[in-house]
C-alpha cells in the first residue's frame, strides 16, 4: 500500500506498507534487511497524522469523484470516462457488489475528443485549481498526463495496447467543493 498517496494523504510522505502472509514472511524479512524496513520518525508521524483523517478524506474525495465523473461523461469535449462508478464500465455489476456504495476511489481518467499532446498541454495549462502533478492522492485535486509521467518509459505501441493514448489524462479528485473542481475543468475545456 502506498503511504505516499491516500493513506498519508497530504503529499509530504514517501513510503509504503507491505503486508504478507506466513509463506512469504521470511522473504520479506530478508528484503527488508537489505533495503531498510522502517520510515524515519518524522515521516512516521506525518503518516500517522494522515491516517487519522483517512476515512473522512476518502469519503469526500470519492463523493467528489462520482460527481466529477458524471459531469465529465456529459461534456461534449470528453470522449470517454474511466471510473468504476460509470454504468458503461465492463465490470459494473461486480464493482457494485464489491465496493461500498459511493466509495469507488478518487481517480477519474478521461480522454479528450480529438486531442493529442498539444491539446492536452493547452488544457492542463488552463487549469487554475487542479494542480499538475507527477503523483496522485493528495487532499487537493491533481492531474497527470500518463504519456509524460507514469507511462513515459512504455513504447507508444505498448501504451496503445494498454489504452494509454495521447488523449488520456488522470485526475485525482481532492476535497475541494465539487462545484469548484467542475468549474475549473469546464473553463479549461472551453479553451480547447
Amino acid at each position: 500500500h502506498s503511504l505516499t498517496k491516500y493513506l498519508a494523504g497530504h503529499g509530504d510522505v514517501l513510503g509504503g506498507v507491505v503486508v504478507t502472509d506466513e509463506a512469504h514472511l521470511e522473504s520479506l524479512r530478508t528484503l527488508s534487511r537489505a533495503i531498510g524496513p522502517v520510515l524515519g520518525p518524522f515521516e512516521s508521524y506525518l503518516a500517522m497524522r494522515g491516517i487519522k483523517t483517512f476515512p473522512l478524506r476518502m469519503e469526500r474525495q470519492c463523493a467528489n469523484a462520482c460527481r466529477v465523473a458524471s459531469w465529465l461523461q456529459a461534456h461534449p469535449r470528453v470522449e470517454r470516462v474511466y471510473f468504476p462508478a460509470v454504468a458503461e464500465h465492463p465490470d459494473a455489476a461486480t464493482i457494485r457488489r464489491l465496493f461500498p456504495a459511493n466509495l469507488y476511489g478518487a481517480v477519474v481518467s478521461f480522454e479528450l475528443k480529438q486531442a493529442g499532446r498539444e491539446e492536452i498541454f493547452r488544457f492542463m495549462d488552463a487549469l487554475q485549481l487542479v494542480v499538475r502533478a507527477t503523483s496522485l492522492g493528495d487532499v487537493h485535486s491533481m492531474m497527470l498526463y500518463p504519456v509524460m509521467s507514469s507511462h513515459r518509459e512504455v513504447s507508444p505501441k505498448h501504451r496503445e495496447r494498454m489504452g494509454i493514448r495521447d488523449s488520456l489524462v488522470r485526475l485525482s479528485v481532492g476535497i475541494e467543493a465539487p462545484e469548484d473542481i467542475i468549474q475549473d475543468l469546464d473553463q479549461a475545456l472551453a479553451r480547447q
